[in-house]
């Protein structure tokens, strides 16, 4: 069985190209990413959270949930099909989920 995997996504900003698009064109790329997501089971869970208040390096942050390591990757895909990271500028981190009892190994070895 697969382990889910999680995202952080830390976002620093968007580029000066993202604020040439049009408020249509926006709205477009954002609707090309959730359509090529959706389908692979992929979630953002919780809300966005706004951190610019206590730092000078991220904008906001939220985490992403995917059903296995190959949906994580299909991610990164379809994030460079629509040329995201042409328009925003990020920082992300994978995970799994530990438990108590792995955490107090990890920990102890």
């Amino acid at each position: 069985m697969d382990k889910p995997i999680y995202k952080l996504c830390l976002i620093r900003g968007y580029t000066e190209a993202y604020y040439q698009l049009s408020e249509a064109e926006k709205q477009a790329l954002w609707n090309e990413l959730l359509k090529a997501l959706t389908p692979m089971g992929i979630k953002k869970i919780g809300p966005y959270y706004d951190c610019r208040w206590s730092n000078d390096k991220y904008e906001t942050w939220f985490i992403m949930k995917y059903p296995n390591i190959e949906a994580a990757i299909a991610d990164t895909h379809a994030g460079q099909r629509i040329q995201l990271f042409r328009y925003m500028v990020s920082e992300t981190i994978l995970g799994i989920e530990q438990d108590g009892e792995d955490m107090a190994k990890s920990i102890t070895e």
